[in-house]
């Protein structure tokens, strides 16, 4: 099978994954502390509706820490019946745009193993352990960046969304022994992909972004855990003699 329809195959595969593992109600993924609820954060009480400038503001300090930023992503989904997994490790940078991830899906007749970089407008690929990369100048780029969406991407569609009203303020909780700020934001289908939800994030001391979740319907969620902000990124773009012709 020609490596282009072999990549084809699986990014279709792949996208049912994640369609599924859009927003709707809230994920419940943190241990809560007894006294979330009465806990202040910086500024809100547990409960208070944001302004647009408040979350204008949420957001943007969100995003000017992610220069470069780790994302660690999982995804438990039901489709048709059958449970599938997947997992996402990757590092990011937004400008000039450089990425390299990795990408693991478990279906009941096998697993899927991609790995993807990512440098300006150009998209290398390769599968299930191959030694060899596929060089991609568009053909499948945006079917790549559907499947593991950058985190700049996400931002800028929770930005889309900010008005009166639309981000509350949950709570302080502990997050891997880290006391984190829970918002919960109100989204529609333009970040869910699929009708009106919630996304929950949660964000430490300097408006850092740490994790997020969304969940829809029973079964079906997908988180998203941030580290090394602004941490140098180093990517490394495969070799001529490491690609293939597609043949």
């Amino acid at each position: 099978m020609k490596y282009g329809r072999r990549l084809a195959a699986a990014a279709i595969a792949l996208s049912a994954t994640f369609a599924v593992a859009a927003c709707g109600e809230s994920s419940d993924q943190t241990a809560d502390s007894p006294d979330a609820a009465a806990a202040e954060g910086p500024g809100f009480e547990a409960g208070d509706k944001l302004s647009k400038s408040e979350a204008d503001e949420l957001i943007d300090t969100a995003a000017d820490a992610m220069s470069t930023i780790h994302v660690e992503m999982g995804v438990d989904a039901v489709e048709d019946g059958a449970s599938v997994s997947a997992t996402s490790v990757g590092d990011y940078q937004r400008e000039p745009v450089i990425s390299q991830t990795k990408l693991t899906v478990d279906e009941a007749d096998g697993q899927t193993v991609m790995e993807i970089i990512v440098i300006g407008e150009t998209t290398y690929v390769r599968m299930d352990g191959d030694k060899e990369w596929m060089k991609d100048d568009g053909m499948f780029s945006g079917l790549v960046s559907a499947l593991v969406p950058s985190p700049y991407t996400l931002f800028e569609s929770l930005s889309g969304e900010v008005a009166d009203d639309t981000i509350t303020y949950v709570g302080q909780e502990e997050v891997d022994g880290a006391d984190l700020a829970h918002y919960s934001f109100a989204v529609d289908e333009d970040v869910t992909g699929e009708g009106d939800g919630t996304l929950d994030g949660w964000f430490d001391a300097d408006g850092q972004p740490i994790r997020l979740a969304m969940a829809m319907v029973k079964d079906n969620e997908i988180t998203m855990d941030f580290s090394k902000h602004g941490e140098k990124l180093t990517v490394t773009e495969p070799k001529a003699e490491e690609l293939t012709d597609g043949a």
